[in-house]
């Protein structure tokens, strides 16, 4: 199939001068565009995403009217993706799957000359899958789709450092890093470097120069066996690197952090051309701040086409006016549906790995009784229904067997992104729900330690003009309910713990003491927060999946029936 940009996306054009030394929002030479920022449902989208279509023609791009682009470049990019099938959008469409990318990929390389395909991080897991092949079967479909540089996600680091070495060391493409160290060697994340650099040399498209870095968040989480640099003072040190030291003549970041972090990173470091990044599971195109950057959908849902025009600089001569380098950029969003072709030989691939897991799909657990939602806008911003389920089956679980009164779900740690329909769930099922194979330890603790678990989680859910911000922490609670008050950004207390659905009533007292059941890596900031454990009742080396808890609750439910529901057990609200 022809690779041609349809006309009922998202197209932009942008000029932006390039130097090393200068912050490209100053030569802000095109009209300001509303962001596109893409979170609804996927027939939705298509429609939305093609009434919004609008063109902006670059201003005053001095020379680009005057003379053909120095050199051209054609890049495909995408970010966070977790899942080898395409799955039902909640809408009868299939969506996603890295089969249907490939052949867009490959007729990319036939097509243009001066070519990139670019990858923003997050891979390893979530999925069913990897919870049992660990990330590996995704880099058979990133080698597949033919990836030139891809930077680091939070999830490559969810099977621990060698986790990460046995991934990039399949990787036929480097891993960019220029923030992310090991503890024990204070050294750059083996299997990853700093920086690269493309020269193209075309004789069609032209020819020019390209530097590339990777940077992600700091997750403040040495439990992992690595420690973070300042995402922003990496990357000034790369530009300066790649333009000073290598002369490149165009710089891509590749980021992986969130949108608020983009904002500010795109203003505050010069010389970067261009932003591909990942980490919001959002498709979107921002040109507010400084150095515009695309982010994908998650799992392919859709991808971005890029098509960038460099002008080298020009001197003054003939009565022509000295010009700085400058660029002029498209980028369109593709939507990857089952329309789409697919690669066989990736598609032999995934055959195999879903044989060996095939058996687990098919044990029948029980049924949902209506649609459930588990995208993340249902399960990090506000009680959800799947997060009581979840958290009333730890506290089912351990309740008969050590006297559990109380049991939490993180909201992070509920995943795929969707609502699951109603009907058969298998066990397959409960893993994907939350893949990352976590265990539910038990501990005596008091009340007052689990109000500093509260408090030390939930202020992240104070966002600023008085809305609740996402926070993979939010708490899911059983045996509890809960007010948290916002009094500021990111500042807060919990107001009202009340004992619901046991034995106890009224309010929970700092002094009460009870057994308390939460997930291994929750009581690892459990701890952090000044929790008092009295006794660990079941360490994590004697606890149960989750997955075996949600099991054996839907099995004693009327007809092995689930209806989630909201009870009122958590909220929000602003002083």
């Amino acid at each position: 199939m022809a690779l041609a940009y349809p006309t009922s996306h998202t197209q932009t054009y942008q000029c932006s001068l390039s130097s090393k030394s200068t912050s490209l929002s100053s030569f802000s030479l095109w009209p300001v565009q509303s962001q596109v920022h893409i979170m609804f449902n996927y027939v939705t989208k298509l429609a939305v995403v093609s009434a919004v279509f609008a063109t902006v023609q670059a201003n005053n791009c001095a020379g680009a009217a005057e003379r053909p682009p120095t050199a051209e470049l054609q890049i495909i990019s995408y970010n966070d993706v977790y899942e080898m099938k395409p799955y039902n959008d909640g809408n009868g469409i299939l969506v996603g799957g890295p089969s249907h990318v490939v052949p867009l990929t490959k007729t990319l390389r036939k097509t243009y000359e001066n070519s990139l395909v670019l990858f923003a991080g997050d891979t390893m897991s979530p999925s069913l899958w990897s919870a049992y092949f660990k990330g590996l079967h995704m880099i058979d479909a990133h080698n597949a789709i033919g990836v030139d540089y891809a930077c680091l996600g939070n999830h490559e680091f969810d099977f621990g450092i060698d986790g990460f070495l046995n991934v990039s060391a399949k990787s036929e493409f480097p891993w960019l890093n220029a923030n992310a160290f090991e503890l024990g060697t204070k050294q750059l994340l083996r299997g990853t470097k700093p920086n690269a650099v493309k020269t193209f040399k075309s004789a069609t498209m032209g020819s020019f120069k390209v530097g590339l870095f990777g940077v992600m968040y700091d997750m403040k989480d040495d439990s992992k066996g690595l420690y973070w640099t300042d995402p922003i003072v990496a990357a000034k040190e790369q530009v300066a690197y790649l333009r000073d030291v290598e002369k490149v003549d165009f710089v891509i970041a590749l980021t992986h952090q969130f949108l608020d972090d983009d904002n500010v990173f795109s203003q505050e470091v010069n010389g970067v051309d261009m932003i591909y990044g990942g980490h919001d599971h959002s498709a979107m195109y921002q040109t507010q701040f400084g150095t515009p950057y695309l982010k994908s959908d998650l799992d392919m849902r859709n991808i971005w086409f890029s098509h960038l025009k460099w002008y080298a600089a020009r001197s003054k001569s003939n009565g022509t006016a000295a010009t700085p380098a400058f660029t002029k950029m498209t980028h369109k969003n593709f939507p990857i549906t089952e329309a789409l072709p697919t690669d066989a030989a990736l598609d032999a691939v995934i055959a195999t790995y879903e044989a060996q897991i095939k058996d687990l799909n098919q044990r029948v657990v029980g049924s949902l009784c209506e649609p459930t939602d588990l995208t993340k806008l249902a399960v990090r911003f506000k009680e959800s229904p799947i997060g009581n389920y979840i958290s009333d089956g730890f506290l089912s679980f351990y309740k008969a067997r050590v006297n559990v009164e109380v049991a939490i779900m993180n909201g992070g740690g509920i995943r795929t992104d969707r609502v699951w329909p109603a009907g058969e769930i298998n066990v397959g099922d409960l893993i994907s729900w939350s893949p990352f194979g976590n265990v539910l330890v038990v501990v005596r603790t008091d009340g007052l330690s689990l109000k500093k678990l509260i408090n030390s989680e939930m202020v992240a859910s104070c966002g600023g003009n008085n809305l609740v911000a996402e926070n993979g922490i939010y708490i899911h609670s059983a045996g509890v309910k809960y007010v948290f008050v916002c009094n500021g950004l990111k500042s807060g207390a919990v107001t009202d713990l009340t004992w619901i659905g046991g034995n106890r009533t009224g309010a929970v007292l700092d002094t009460d003491v009870f057994n308390f059941a939460l997930p291994d890596f929750v009581y690892a900031r459990f701890k952090k927060a000044g929790g008092n454990t009295i006794q660990l009742i079941i360490p994590a080396a004697e606890a149960s999946r989750h997955e075996v808890t949600i099991d054996e609750f839907t099995k004693i439910q009327p007809n092995r029936t689930v209806c989630p529901k909201l009870e009122g057990r958590s909220l929000v609200k602003f002083a």
